[in-house]
């Protein structure tokens, strides 16, 4: 058997890049997944496709309305939930004297709210359950800095901060939080910009020992690792990079 058979998986920002890979992870392994995206019509094309066993709900983790929402049609459809994954996010880059608040806010409220709103209304079914698994998608720019992505930065560091202070708080309740920290990864979005020119491949190689951007298959095999208690139970509190040896080597300028 599986590890994750009849377990139940949510995913944030599931229905595109890494969210869908880990989705389509957990689905394989024989879980129940419910797939959060900004947008309706996205996470519904998602869900049909990924089949039966997948549930696509409209969330923005930003909105404590919208992601108690989802949360109540998540726990009618499956009663509870045995793993959270917070990977919904953005990355607006720009020149830090000129970043508009507005981005700023968006930015935070995204990629560090949205990770406290979700880790808080899923956290406390999993602790009167006596049993979870959170895994939060950070980054390496939570504790290696680059150029132009201030609000990024400063937010994947809070996200790491964060796990910490979870993964201590809940684990005499049984629940578990880590976080991974993806170094460049080759998801549509990233294809797209290197060929439209707005970020540069050589660099992202020069900087990655191993010689290759990472595939998002490789990000979803580590929160499957860190999801399953059979695998990493004795695991918490770490940040656990993807990164092909990045951090190892340190930026290469742009």
């Amino acid at each position: 058997m599986s590890g994750f058979d009849g377990r139940t998986c949510v995913v944030t920002g599931g229905a595109r890049g890494l969210g869908r890979a880990i989705a389509e992870r957990f689905l394989a392994d024989g879980a129940r997944v419910a797939v959060l995206d900004v947008d309706a019509a996205t996470v519904a094309a998602a869900a049909d496709e990924l089949g039966d066993a997948a549930l696509g709900i409209q969330c923005d983790v930003s909105d404590r309305n919208s992601v108690e929402r989802a949360a109540a049609a998540v726990f009618d459809e499956f009663a509870s939930v045995d793993v959270l994954v917070n990977n919904a996010g953005i990355n607006p880059i720009g020149p830090s004297e000129s970043f508009s608040v507005d981005e700023w806010d968006r930015t935070l409220a995204v990629n560090t709210t949205g990770v406290f709103h979700c880790s808080q209304v899923y956290g406390r079914q999993m602790i009167e359950a006596g049993a979870g698994a959170i895994v939060n998608i950070a980054s390496i720019n939570a504790r290696s800095s680059w150029p132009r992505r201030l609000a990024y930065c400063a937010s994947k560091a809070a996200v790491v901060s964060m796990t910490e202070v979870l993964a201590v708080e809940w684990a005499p309740h049984g629940v578990r939080v880590n976080a991974i920290g993806p170094g460049v990864i080759k998801t549509d979005l990233v294809a797209r910009a290197i060929e439209e020119g707005s970020s540069r491949e050589d660099l992202y190689l020069q900087g990655t020992p191993v010689g290759r951007l990472g595939r998002p298959n490789e990000v979803a095999n580590a929160v499957a690792f860190l999801a399953d208690p059979e695998l990493s139970g004795f695991t918490t509190g770490s940040f656990f990079v993807v990164d092909g040896g990045w951090m190892a080597n340190g930026w290469v300028d742009e």
